[in-house]
């Protein structure tokens, strides 16, 4: 044995029995609640010593046969710190094969260490970094002890081209986590993205849910959203951490969710009621009890800690307990075993036609009811019947004033908009956006994919413009506006252009793709190729204060603006100051016109 040999093996005994590791946490984020949803324990050696990087660490205990040691230290630790950090959600815990095909295994103290620290089994998520048929085939038995001690079972894809195949044939995890490698280059690669989203109507329909690992850009976070993803974690949100984040913060996000004309003031806390809450662990007859003693409360939420886990309605409990035998059978078990497992759950800042959406496409129809939060904390319910009475008011009261194509305010609402803006007495930009190249595709396309097109951009303005400070319209046809109040307008326009140069040709066939765009006839009846639709923005600045300044003359120079975006090829950002004898913004006209 070297020397060097000799110092990492001793270096490595000590840090086993010194318990030199220090623990860390990286939040796993579930998208459509805007919520922590659990973390992934992590481990790290001695600072700035050779074993501080896990790569080394478990090499080297693997080659001096003190991996099994390694292993339980980790799992303790990792515990013992997320239980003294009293962290909501699960616990993501990385177990190697190794460690749970060894028959030591079934002797492993992690059950006595969760209830020492009091952290209940079915908190806990056992993770394994293993995917081929026969490698699940080896893993089948152990696993299945993990479900019967409590645990859930996460399974890591570490493939560029995911395939569910191995996990069809040999056990269904309830969590299937896809590496970086999966979502590199997302945006530049339609294929990458069918198979993305193919791999997740397939795992949604075996019951899995998909974890994407290693987000580290907005554009990533974007695009995830649009393919449907529901769980993401990765330096985007936050890097590992001694003491991670408990509850989610609002700039991971943005603005995500669709919103239209009655996203301004009319949101989910307007159906918030109250409703008890009761512990997971509570007995079913308990609960019974509870119904029993107010006729009429019609459910009540289960909550794990600061956790909410979901609603159990009165009558799934009664019918229970009344059953024959039921008492006996199910009245000491813990409530939790039967929650639904698909309880609706919205942020309280949710849009009300986002609700309706989500209640419309729920897989079960029984959705009377509903739990509303408010970064992952349980605020109140709401219930089906005053939703749809709040939107049928809304409807009625406002529907004149919304393009019906996108729900984004109309010319009404931007004119008032442009309005308060200018009373305000702030600097704001006026940003209008219009396509090129549009009416080829709808003559090529037809009118129904080419409001498609209208409705994706009106999409993509909403998740770029920050909700509480811009202002986004559409004015008619392929022309929107966006006020803007956001400091890091550009940034957000440039990574606007970037991402529908990135998505518009997904709206082609696979020739057109090939070639570019379309091969068509001009207005003169001319042959010509007409390239991917483009989008051009023309901003003004409107500086403060603001005297003389109308909103007509406002829309005279965005327009202007506008037309100047246009006289570029391809995807364009004009920035032009109407002030006379100005010029152009310095450094607002990029180089061709081209963001």
């Amino acid at each position: 044995m070297s020397q060097h040999e000799a110092r990492v093996k001793r270096l490595l005994g000590q840090l086993i029995e010194d318990e030199q590791l220090s623990v860390l946490f990286q939040p796993i984020v579930s998208l459509d609640r805007q919520a922590i949803y659990g973390y992934e324990g992590l481990v790290r050696g001695p600072e700035h010593s050779l074993l501080n990087r896990p790569k080394f660490l478990f090499a080297a205990a693997a080659k001096y046969g003190r991996l099994r040691e390694l292993d339980a230290l980790c799992r303790k630790l990792i515990v013992r710190e997320f239980a003294r950090l009293q962290l909501p959600g699960c616990l993501f815990l990385n177990l190697s094969p190794g460690a749970l095909t060894d028959p030591a295994f079934l002797r492993d103290p992690l059950l006595d260490q969760l209830r020492r620290y009091g952290v209940p089994p079915d908190r806990v998520v056992v993770e394994v970094a293993e995917r081929s048929a026969a490698d699940l085939a080896r893993l089948r038995l152990p696993l299945q002890r993990c479900r019967e001690w409590g645990f859930q079972i996460a399974l890591e894809v570490s493939a560029a081209d995911p395939s569910l195949g191995p996990f069809r044939t040999e056990t269904t995890p309830d969590f299937l986590k896809l590496d970086r490698h999966c979502i590199q280059g997302l945006d530049q690669d339609q294929t990458q993205r069918q198979t993305l989203t193919a791999f997740l109507d397939t795992a949604t329909a075996l019951g899995c849910q998909v974890i994407f690992k290693g987000v580290e850009t907005r554009t990533e976070y974007t695009f995830l959203l649009q393919l449907g993803a529901k769980l993401a974690q990765g330096f985007h949100f936050a890097c590992p951490q001694k003491v991670p984040d408990t509850v989610a913060k609002r700039e991971w996000f943005g603005e995500p969710r669709p919103r239209s004309i009655f996203s301004d003031q009319l949101t989910a806390a307007l159906l918030v009621q109250t409703i008890p809450t009761v512990p997971s662990d509570m007995p079913v007859q308990d609960v019974g009890e509870l119904f029993h003693a107010d006729e009429g409360l019609p459910s009540v939420a289960v909550v794990r800690g600061l956790e909410v886990l979901g609603l159990i309605p009165r009558s799934e409990v009664l019918n229970l307990l009344a059953s024959r035998y039921g008492r006996d059978l199910f009245g000491r078990l813990p409530v939790r075993d039967f929650l639904r497992k698909s309880t609706l759950m919205v942020d309280l800042e949710t849009p009300l036609e986002e609700v309706s959406r989500l209640l419309t496409n729920a897989v079960d129809h029984h959705r009377e009811e509903f739990l509303v939060t408010d970064g992952g904390r349980l605020v109140g319910k709401g219930t089906l019947l005053d939703l749809l009475r709040t939107i049928t008011e809304v409807q009625v009261n406002r529907a004149r004033y919304a393009n019906p194509l996108t729900l984004l305010p109309g010319n009404v609402v931007i004119q008032q908009r442009l309005g308060d803006f200018l009373k305000a007495g702030q600097p704001f930009h006026v940003a209008y956006c219009d396509l090129d190249h549009f009416k080829a595709y709808n003559d090529a396309y037809g009118y129904l994919r080419g409001d498609e097109v209208i409705q994706l951009l009106g999409r993509l303005l909403v998740q770029y413009a920050d909700p509480e400070r811009d202002f986004v319209g559409h004015i008619g046809g392929d022309d929107f506006i966006v006020l803007f109040r956001s400091p890091d307008w550009r940034e957000r326009c440039f990574e606007l252009l970037q991402t529908f140069e990135a998505v518009i040709p997904d709206q082609y066939s696979a020739r057109d793709r090939c070639n570019g765009g379309i091969y068509g006839t001009d207005r003169d009846g001319q042959p010509r190729h007409f390239p991917f639709v483009a989008l051009s923005i023309g901003v003004v600045p409107v500086t403060a204060p603001h005297p003389g300044i109308s909103p007509e003359l406002i829309a005279e120079w965005a327009a202007a603006a506008k037309a100047k975006a246009k006289e570029r090829e391809g995807n364009a950002l004009c920035v032009e100051d109407p002030r006379p004898g100005s010029g152009p913004t310095p450094g607002s006209r990029l180089a061709a016109g081209t963001y």
